[in-house]
């Protein structure tokens, strides 16, 4: 073989390289952004909880654009989070975000045995692995349930309000 078909020959696989290469790229469906909100409230014996405090909030700005590099403990919180001193309604930035997920990462202790929830009005068993929807409205009740406090679930338009008006998390 002559010095010139051997460079065209590599010419060639490096062309069919690139070829592949583009098609497989181009073929692969880009990474859809998550970024919703879902409203909630916590009773415990009766009494609401205040989840306004800075101590349940997430302080690093929203990140849309979550990037491998992101440590666990960054991923997990980006997950569901509050922040923005609202403390009822979550910031969700992860596919499948469950509302186990929210407490554990504002740190709020739940005792799942003692806990009833109701989502959009629905009362739900296991909620704690229910993945979190965006206009979800979770209404927790902690040891005593008093159904009349349903009423105090957190609005769709309460959370459209709160979207419009997020400093650190806007759409």
């Amino acid at each position: 073989m002559t010095k010139n078909k051997i460079i065209a020959v590599i010419g060639i696989l490096l062309i069919l390289l690139v070829v592949i290469f583009y098609k497989f790229i181009k073929q692969s469906p880009p990474k859809k952004e998550v970024h919703y909100h879902a409203g909630f409230v916590v009773f415990e014996n009766g009494h609401k909880v205040d989840f306004s405090d800075s101590k349940y909030m997430y302080i690093k700005p929203c990140n849309v654009n979550t990037k491998a590099t992101d440590s666990p403990a960054t991923a997990q919180v980006e997950k569901a989070h509050l922040h923005d001193g609202i403390g009822d309604v979550v910031h969700v930035e992860a596919a499948n975000a469950k509302w186990r997920d929210l407490f554990a990462n504002i740190g709020y202790s739940v005792d799942y045995a003692s806990a009833s929830a109701y989502i959009n009005g629905t009362k739900v068993s296991d909620f704690q692995n229910t993945p979190i929807k965006a206009y979800d409205s979770l209404v927790l009740f902690i040891r005593k349930v008093d159904q009349t406090l349903l009423s105090q679930a957190v609005t769709k338009d309460h959370i459209i309000q709160i979207e419009k008006t997020s400093v650190e998390c806007g759409d």
